[in-house]
């Protein structure tokens, strides 16, 4: 009988400790989490935040967009702060291109483009524009046309976290197209960065 007692209760001790040890491995993994990446979502949330406040737009509408063009800088080469200041710039993720086509950057459907489109006036003349299903999308989309044009093909020489270059690079000049025929667009969309805080989205190693 002190046998039988004996084993059950060093059976729940052995029960015991192992919790306890489990409860302590997962404490230590929790600790030892990338703290990066705790960092880059919580400036994800207030960056958007303070966009949405100041735009008067749906947060949760401008957190999925920031965080898109985080996720796919690296694969489109073209850093988040820019992206992210050109949609702001051409739409405030408000204007009604972006709210009927999901168009934050004001890309016509020109050739080669085949998918949906959405009209509407501009520059005196009704205009089709490119539309699309998600941030993600209309990023990626981003990305190929700017390669696709050759007149933008030293905006993928400039250093990934140089802003002013890859704007510089992207502005109307005596040579080549540009982005936009606003001549102060480019410290329009650099201010927007600096006055954002966009460059705390910058991947640093």
């Amino acid at each position: 009988m002190k046998n039988k007692i004996f084993n059950s209760a060093m059976g729940m001790l052995m029960c015991i400790s192992l919790f306890a040890s489990g409860m302590i491995s997962a404490q230590n993994e929790s600790d030892t989490s990338d703290p990066s990446e705790a960092n880059a979502s919580g400036e994800i949330s207030a960056i958007s935040a303070k966009i949405a406040t100041l735009y008067q737009v749906d947060n949760a509408l401008v957190e999925r967009f920031v965080q898109a063009a985080v996720n796919l800088e690296t694969r489109i080469g073209i850093s988040a702060p820019v992206t992210i200041a050109i949609a702001i710039h051409e739409s405030s993720f408000k204007s009604p291109l972006y709210m009927n086509a999901g168009n934050p950057f004001g890309i016509k459907a020109s050739k080669p483009w085949i998918g949906p489109t959405f009209s509407k006036w501009d520059d005196g003349a009704e205009t089709k524009f490119r539309v699309y299903a998600s941030p993600e999308e209309a990023l990626w989309d981003f990305g190929n046309f700017i390669k696709s044009r050759d007149w933008y093909a030293d905006v993928l020489d400039c250093p990934f976290d140089d802003s002013r270059c890859v704007i510089d690079a992207l502005k109307k000049t005596e040579n080549e197209l540009g982005y936009s025929m606003n001549p102060f667009w480019d410290e329009a969309v650099l201010g927007i960065i600096e006055n954002m805080g966009l460059q705390g989205l910058v991947i640093r190693d």
